[in-house]
């Protein structure tokens, strides 16, 4: 485990470093005390491989081994042919190619466990459940028709049982959500699912209470529209039952509003004691404060409200989360480089006028509005 673990951090650590501008806030050196919940937001995809080096680097986890953090993971990478089917713009060719290639055998190696949910499966895991059923039989009739305007649309032979669809021409496809709802009556399918997502969760429970470190992304999902929250179920449930000595927050904050790589803002800590009531709200509202202002933030909002952004707002933008303990960009402290990404920021906008709805609802999140 040790040679593929530090493997993967210096991969993640050049990978984010060539993707991306990371700018830290928070101590460079640090330990992982047994029992830390680590909880983050989750913006992108990217998330892990940012927030992964600044933990395996700043805790020195290449030395302290016995510290090593490991990760909650959506049990869909678990899934033969995940590359193929999560990414939202591959290829057919791409899709086809990776369909064969699975890594969940890899990923214990690395300390990554599955975290599942009892009522919601993916399309593909249902038809490997009953490979000799008519396909109409196993999912909802709108899916299964999908599969069949893409038979048509490549000139594929119409997918009759459900073993048919189990290709990589429809990886995409395997991967749409159906419900407990949705699919009903499958013989014995929706107990045994219930019964593992019990399983992955006292393995994550067990993690902790051995005096374990768990980065753990409460929202489940990177944010669709820039909105910190809403928390899934299950975090209290976990403090409840792990009884984690330390949380340790951490917040990201994507900034694309200026020239060449994205600047990705991670604040990181101070941990503080677990919340022991109302444990999904006192964590939203930690990493709401968490969260850093970017002139990108600002200026998107300004922008959707109708206002032209100028150096005296932001300028108080930055003095009112000062003044409320929050984390800013440090490039906004300097006056002179304020000014100069203000006018940066103005330009992107134009250019990317798509990135504005996202950061202008994180603007308005991370305050609460």
């Amino acid at each position: 485990m040790g040679p593929l673990y530090d493997a993967v951090g210096v991969g993640m650590w050049a990978y984010s470093n060539a993707a991306f501008r990371v700018v830290a806030l928070g101590p460079r050196r640090f330990r992982l005390e047994p029992r830390t919940l680590i909880v983050s937001t989750h913006r992108r995809e990217t998330d892990v491989p940012v927030i992964g080096p600044l933990l395996y680097f700043g805790g020195r986890l290449w030395r302290h081994r016995d510290e090593r953090m490991s990760f909650a993971a959506r049990d869909d990478m678990f899934l033969p042919g995940f590359f193929a089917g999560f990414p939202p713009d591959l290829s057919p060719r791409v899709r086809r190619l990776l369909f064969p290639i699975g890594v969940r055998r890899f990923l214990p190696r690395v300390q990554v466990y599955p975290i599942s949910s009892a009522s919601v499966a993916r399309t593909g895991e249902l038809l490997h459940s009953r490979r000799e059923s008519p396909l109409e039989e196993v999912v909802p009739v709108a899916v299964a028709d999908e599969f069949r305007s893409r038979a048509a649309d490549r000139g594929l032979p119409p997918p009759r049982r459900s073993g048919d669809a189990l290709r990589g021409d429809y990886a995409d496809l395997l991967w749409l959500p159906v419900t407990r709802e949705e699919a009903p009556d499958l013989d014995g399918f929706w107990g045994a699912r219930a019964a593992t997502a019990s399983a992955n969760f006292r393995r994550l429970v067990d993690l902790v209470r051995g005096g374990g470190s768990l980065l753990v992304f409460p929202e489940g999902r990177p944010s669709p529209d820039g909105e910190i929250g809403p928390l899934r179920r299950g975090l209290a449930a976990l403090v409840r039952r792990a009884k984690p000595e330390w949380f340790l927050p951490i917040a990201l904050a994507y900034d694309r509003l200026r020239r060449g790589r994205t600047r990705v803002v991670v604040t990181v800590g101070p941990r503080v004691e677990p919340p022991t009531e109302n444990v999904e709200e006192a964590t939203l509202e930690l990493l709401r404060r968490s969260t850093a202002l970017t002139c990108g933030q600002y200026v998107a909002h300004e922008l959707l409200s109708g206002r032209d952004p100028d150096a005296q707002g932001l300028r108080h933008a930055v003095e009112e989360a000062r003044s409320e303990q929050r984390p800013v960009d440090p490039e906004l402290l300097d006056s002179t480089q304020l000014r100069i990404r203000l006018v940066e920021a103005m330009a992107a906008a134009k250019r990317r006028p798509g990135e504005l709805p996202l950061l202008a609802r994180e603007y308005a999140s991370a305050r609460g509005l």
